[in-house]
């Protein structure tokens, strides 16, 4: 059904602010749902929002400790919820790329933030080009060639300034589907997509209550992206690692500013090629073709004009419930 993108604002943001968050803070979390579930990526939407309770209740309410060398830092967030922590990392990666040329930002011991495109977008619309990813633990990724989960779903965004219009984000699962997927389906009751779960004998399965591993994207590259990047993570976060994993705060997150050389116009650059990628022929008098993120923007942009956003009426309900105090889902940290 169709539910008020400001009604199912205000219910999420009341459902933080009686739960100890600012008004600022939970209308920051609330957005970084509502943009998700606006684009169509609901596994990233309202209902990955009702499990909030447990992220609030392992909540220290202790100040983030910065560590500092020249354009590097590293984040301990004091388990932190992960939107706040991740906001802090990308504002100080931008702060040291004005110093340094480049900053890079490390974060560990905050809870899962969900998407990496704002803190990308975040960068960019600074004037730097980003490049942030984290290993989205606990195993689930299967090697190439197995059926044993070890790595993460382990995402990857850049971000990059244009000429004209918000910054230009390409943000990706290095899994063949999102592990959120699996709560989703759940929560819709409906079956999983086909050819991306297995189950616990290694055959592709559509049942969520069967799964026990995802495949990578893209074969064996893929599979190789995704261990780098469960790499990446571990060593300049020090952070755990494959089956190493046990809870949420022992995963890593990396956050990259980049300034452009003096004298550069790469913002012009960018639109420049977005634009030859868009009159680019189609294949096989297919459709026209389309930049990364184009129909998540449409979808985003449809959304705003009608004020409206999709909603199931489980999620719905729930969400009632959290605005008025009550609890959320049972929450497993898990749903990665």
């Amino acid at each position: 059904m169709r539910e008020s993108i400001n009604q199912v604002r205000d219910l999420m943001t009341q459902a933080l602010t009686v739960r100890g968050l600012s008004p600022d803070d939970s209308r920051f979390i609330a957005d970084d749902f509502l943009e998700a579930q606006a684009e169509g990526h609901l596994t990233h939407g309202v209902g990955k929002f009702l499990l909030i309770d447990e992220v609030l209740r392992n909540r220290l309410g202790e100040p983030i400790e910065v560590s500092r060398s020249g354009g590097v830092a590293v984040l301990d967030g004091n388990r932190e919820v992960g939107q706040l922590a991740a906001r802090r990392a990308a504002e100080l990666a931008v702060e040291l790329a004005h110093s340094h040329g480049v900053g890079m930002v490390s974060l560990r011991n905050a809870s899962r933030f969900s998407r990496l495109t704002p803190y990308a977008r975040a960068i960019a619309a600074s004037g730097h080009a980003a490049l942030v990813t984290n290993n989205a633990g606990p195993a689930a990724v299967t090697p190439y060639g197995s059926r044993t989960p070890i790595m993460g779903t382990n995402p990857l965004a850049f971000g990059f300034p244009r000429g004209e219009g918000a910054p230009f984000v390409i943000d990706f699962s290095t899994a063949e589907r999102v592990w959120g997927e699996i709560r989703q389906a759940i929560l819709e009751e409906r079956p999983l997509p086909d050819n991306a779960f297995l189950d616990a004998a290694g055959n592709v399965t559509t049942d969520p209550e069967a799964v026990e591993a995802v495949l990578p994207f893209g074969g064996h590259k893929g599979a190789a992206l995704c261990i780098a990047l469960e790499m990446l993570a571990g060593v300049l976060a020090g952070a755990a690692m494959g089956q190493a994993v046990t809870d949420e705060y022992q995963l890593g997150a990396v956050f990259i500013a980049m300034s452009p050389p003096a004298g550069l116009t790469p913002a012009s650059s960018v639109d420049e090629l977005l634009a030859e990628i868009r009159r680019a022929a189609p294949l096989n008098g297919a459709g026209p073709v389309h930049a990364p993120g184009d129909r998540s923007e449409a979808a985003r942009r449809r959304a705003a004009a009608e004020g409206t956003i999709e909603l199931d009426a489980n999620t719905k309900s729930v969400l009632m419930t959290m605005s008025q105090g009550g609890a959320g889902l049972a929450a497993s940290w898990l749903t990665n």
